[in-house]
């Protein structure tokens, strides 16, 4: 039993990889070309510093400033993110559902 040779050709390994990817080709070109959107965004985004502290020091937290950056400068980023979050959680989901088929 354990010394039965085994022998692969070379079209049985590439008929074999073939089935494997074939219906996951869909997924896997979505995540490539969702990874290149993201090296993309971070390459080429001019990450901003605060030169100058908030005006108002009281306010550490400096709610306002935010949310008029978030919806002035960053609009794009932010509503990529909003995506992001909503396909991890749909995706978190679909894995917690589970098979009903056991």
């Amino acid at each position: 039993m354990l010394n039965k040779e085994v022998s692969f050709t070379p079209m049985d390994v590439i008929t074999s990889v073939y089935n494997y990817l074939k219906p996951r080709i869909w997924g896997m070109i979505l995540a490539l070309l969702f990874l290149s959107v993201i090296v993309v965004s971070i390459a080429f985004t001019s990450w901003p510093t605060m030169d100058q502290l908030p005006q108002n020091l009281e306010d550490q937290s400096y709610i306002e400033g935010i949310g008029v950056l978030i919806f002035t400068e960053f609009v794009i980023p932010f509503e990529i993110l909003s995506i992001v979050l909503l396909s991890s959680l749909m995706g978190a989901i679909y894995m917690a559902k589970g098979d009903d088929n056991k």
